[in-house]
C-alpha cells in the first residue's frame, strides 16, 4: 500500500511541475483592436514579436497608477524590443481618447473592439491585468521566484526563435 500511495504522489509531483510548460504553451486568443489612426488590426498580427498587453480603462486609478510607476521598466522593455500593447477597454471611445489626451502612456494605444470576446477570452473582469505573449504567439508567465528579474524574463524570450 505505501508503496502504491509514493508512486501516487510521484506522478501527482511529475504533473504539478510540468503544468508551467503545459500552460505556457497555450496559444493566446486572438484579440481585436483599433489603433488611435483608426486601423483595425490583431494580436496575431504581431507574431513573431514578444508583446507586453496591458489592460486597462480610462476609469481604473490602479491602471493609471502603474503605467506611471512602471514607466521605467515598460521603457527598458520598449528599447529591448518588447512590444508595450496597451489594450483599452472602455465602452466608448471618445473615453478612451480623453484618458490619453491627459495620460501619457508610452506604447502601442489602442482600444478593444471586441470587449465581450475579450472578456470571454482572457478573463479580463478585473483590471489592470497584464499577459505577456511571446515570438511563438503563446501566454508565457513570469518567474514564481520573489527575487526574479523580469527585465532578464523579457530579454529571455526575446532570444526566442
Amino acid at each position: 500500500m505505501l508503496s502504491y500511495i509514493k508512486h501516487i504522489l510521484i506522478a501527482c509531483i511529475i504533473i504539478c511541475m510540468s503544468y508551467n510548460e503545459i500552460i505556457s504553451q497555450e496559444l493566446a486568443p486572438d484579440l481585436y483592436y483599433v489603433d488611435l489612426s483608426g486601423s483595425e488590426s490583431q494580436l496575431s498580427d504581431l507574431r513573431g514579436e514578444v508583446v507586453y498587453i496591458s489592460f486597462w480603462a480610462s476609469w481604473c486609478g490602479p491602471c493609471l497608477r502603474n503605467f506611471k510607476k512602471y514607466e521605467a521598466i515598460r521603457s527598458q522593455l520598449a528599447s529591448e524590443g518588447v512590444i508595450l500593447l496597451n489594450v483599452n477597454i472602455d465602452k466608448t471611445e471618445d473615453l478612451w481618447l480623453s484618458a490619453l489626451e491627459v495620460q501619457d502612456i508610452s506604447g502601442q494605444n489602442v482600444r478593444s473592439t471586441d470587449i465581450e470576446g475579450l472578456q470571454a477570452d482572457y478573463q479580463v473582469y478585473n483590471i489592470p491585468l497584464y499577459e505577456i505573449v511571446n515570438r511563438q504567439g503563446k501566454l508565457v508567465y513570469l518567474p514564481d521566484d520573489p527575487d526574479r528579474s523580469i527585465v532578464d524574463a523579457f530579454i529571455g524570450w526575446l532570444g526566442e526563435r
